[in-house]
């Protein structure tokens, strides 16, 4: 009998052993709290990052910036390029078991398009139709040729979420949303965690090697890294510059590093509102000298350990549509002043909105040292993370650091920041010569012609410099060395395909 239970003592010991094994969670810490999470609604970057567990997207891109199937299995261009017709992926549920079809397909285009406070209109303005050809298949038409319309679908604007749960759930969806992605909404805790679980219906399931993922929100991305340290948690993003050596000397983390889209930058209230009448809003030559007062390589030395890149355009050097010939200028306080003192002034004042991030304070202190010995007052204004993105939609700032996740295709970045009904364009710029110049390239399939149209763009906006861009960073997650196979994006987001516990 004893020997008995001791046999059956074992095996329970084994079989609950091997149930915690099977039972995998991954602890994930976001910098963030993400903004509403329908794709319809959500603005912010670590909103994107978590997206990437919930909502499949028509299509997704490589980790060369190439446009790849998701739920769509392939597409066709018309000849004329005013219409596209994709074939869906077979057999695809979303979480509450309603099926992914055509009729969703077009439901979700629709909503994005017609929903009150969607940010996705401009993304999808030239689209005027959707026709389900078939359950499988699906035509989009469009007002004009729009090259950029599979960038914008390998992002939210191609996320699919259920159309029953939209229906029954209305503007209460954000708070539990339903997508076909490979993890469905458990639960939320505000500025705490967001906790999802593996779908066991998923299309490609098997790749899927965690049974939970929790992201918990921790805004210090040295106390991110301490935790991953510790084993409180697995993985950690945006680990900043100034820890990599930490990392790089620890046994049992992994370092995971890739060159992103991203861009930081200087944006100038031009036009929107009481806060557009200061002197910088409002005269084109002393926003020239303030470009002059900084040097983007020591805020990239001092602020970043010199990992990033410093730069002066707002899409990366890695685009097929950067500009090689406008280079970054110099700095230059000698200029800087003789430009400040042609517009009458002797010192400038300016206020600096930014979010009360450790990146973004390093580089406003910078800034306004730099900026300082040239004539320029600025006075910073660090907010929280929400405030700041509040004051940012609103308009309600002078100058504001912004930071921009940035995207495939150079036109959601270029015509969402510098045409005149661009998504981002919250300091209300717009130039006329400018905006036809990026409406003509939006239609302008050959590449080369592209590339010319996207020159004219950056010598116009290098000039008026309505945002100074700063810098393009690089994307540093951290790791415990017991997470297997992550793939580094130039988008920055964790794709949870392939990514498994090695032991």
């Amino acid at each position: 009998m004893t020997r008995i239970r001791r046999a059956f003592l074992a095996i329970s010991v084994m079989a609950l052993t091997i149930g915690a094994a099977q039972a995998a969670t991954l602890r994930v810490g976001i910098q963030d709290d993400p903004d509403a999470l329908d794709p319809a609604l959500s603005g912010t970057y670590t909103g994107r990052f978590v997206f990437a567990s919930l909502c499949d997207k028509l299509v997704d891109i490589s980790p060369d910036l190439k446009i790849v199937p998701q739920l769509a299995e392939s597409w066709d261009w018309a000849p004329d390029g005013k219409a596209i017709t994709f074939t869906l992926r077979k057999n695809v549920k979303f979480h509450d078991g309603t099926a992914f079809d055509g009729e969703a397909v077009k439901f979700n285009i629709e909503r994005m398009k017609t929903m009150p406070d969607s940010k996705r209109k401009a993304e999808l303005a030239p689209v005027s139709g959707v026709e389900v050809i078939a359950a499988d298949k699906v035509k989009f038409t469009l007002s004009e040729p729009f090259v950029p319309l599979l960038a914008n679908l390998s992002d939210r604007a191609g996320m699919m979420v259920s159309p029953t749960a939209a229906k029954a759930k209305g503007a209460d969806f954000p708070t539990a949303p339903v997508c076909a992605g490979p993890y469905q909404f458990v639960e939320r805790k505000s500025r705490d965690l967001i906790r999802v679980k593996k779908f066991a219906d998923y299309w490609d399931a098997g790749k899927i090697g965690y049974d939970e993922v929790v992201y918990y929100y921790v805004g210090d991305s040295t106390v991110r890294l301490s935790r991953v340290r510790a084993g409180d948690l697995d993985l950690a993003e945006r680990i900043a510059p100034t820890d990599l050596k930490t990392v790089r000397e620890d046994a049992n983390l992994a370092l995971h590093a890739g060159q992103g889209l991203a861009v930081s930058h200087l944006m100038f209230n031009v036009g929107n509102g009481e806060k557009a009448n200061g002197p910088l809003g409002k005269n084109e030559k002393l926003r020239q000298a303030f470009e002059l007062a900084i040097d983007r390589n020591v805020i990239n030395r001092v602020a970043f350990n010199g990992e990033f890149l410093a730069d002066n355009q707002m899409i990366p050097p890695s685009s097929p549509f950067y500009s090689k010939a406008h280079k970054a200028p110099a700095r230059d306080v000698a200029k800087a002043k003789a430009l400040i003192a042609a517009a009458g002034m002797t010192r400038v004042p300016v206020e600096l909105t930014y979010e009360n991030a450790l990146a973004d304070g390093r580089v406003a202190q910078i800034v306004q040292s730099m900026a300082g010995e040239a004539g320029f007052d600025v006075k910073l204004l660090p907010l929280e993370t929400t405030s700041a993105i509040e004051r940012y939609l609103n308009g309600n700032f002078e100058m504001y650091i912004g930071n921009w996740s940035g995207r495939a295709d150079p036109d959601p970045t270029l015509f969402s920041f510098f045409g005149c009904t661009g998504s981002q364009n919250v300091n209300k710029y717009c130039n006329k010569d400018l905006d036809a110049v990026l409406t003509q390239a939006r239609g302008e399939a050959d590449e080369a012609k592209r590339a010319a149209l996207y020159e004219k763009a950056t010598d116009i906006y290098l000039t008026a410099l309505s945002s100074i861009p700063i810098y393009h960073s690089n994307w540093f997650f951290a790791a415990r060395k017991t997470v297997g196979g992550i793939t580094m994006y130039p988008d920055g987001l964790l794709r949870l395909s392939g990514v498994k516990p090695t032991n």
